[in-house]
């Protein structure tokens, strides 16, 4: 016998109903786990090894729409794009400029900055500057999201996006440099 989650059939794209999470950016991840592992127990493949095929093959579609939901909602860019679309906004993967100059301005002078660092303290000092603009972007997001101004969103993904992808290349950057040293 399969348990049926009906959040899981009504909309299987969205990741909050999926988990029978409120969409929201704040999203503690706490209780993103405490959700996950509650559905992962009753739907884990390893429960229906006796059962017939079309339920094991049931379970395991539950289980890895569970594991989609939750690698989604771990990472905020994913999590922001989720709640974009949730709200009728559609921001493309390939629509990654920045139209305000500003912004433009910003992104290139933080590129520029991590491509002439060369040492570990460059790459550390960069690293708490994109960090703190991260959070902020974040914190800007949320608040947008909470007081419905859409308006606003597209703009804060892009910069969240971007941020998001600069940290990531900043660390790895530094491992990289930590097994050269090795």
């Amino acid at each position: 016998m399969v348990v049926v989650n009906h959040s899981m059939s009504e909309n299987p794209k969205d990741p909050f109903q999926i988990l029978g999470l409120e969409p929201t950016f704040d999203l503690d991840m706490t209780v993103l786990d405490e959700a996950y592992y509650a559905r992962q127990e009753l739907t884990h493949p390893d429960r229906f090894v006796y059962h017939s095929d079309p339920e094991r093959q049931a379970a395991s579609s539950q289980a890895a729409l569970l594991n989609q939901a939750y690698e989604t909602l771990k990472m905020p860019t994913l999590r922001a794009k989720v709640l974009l679309k949730l709200r009728g906004i559609d921001v493309k993967d390939d629509d990654t400029t920045a139209k305000d100059p500003v912004v433009l301005e910003e992104m290139l002078d933080l590129q520029e900055a991590l491509a002439q660092a060369t040492t570990s303290p460059d790459l550390s000092e960069i690293k708490d500057k994109i960090q703190d603009q991260l959070q902020s972007v974040m914190n800007s997001f949320s608040s947008a999201i909470n007081l419905n101004h859409d308006h606003a969103l597209p703009q804060l993904f892009l910069r969240l996006s971007y941020l998001s992808k600069l940290s990531a290349d900043i660390k790895t950057r530094q491992r990289q440099s930590s097994l050269k040293r090795l």
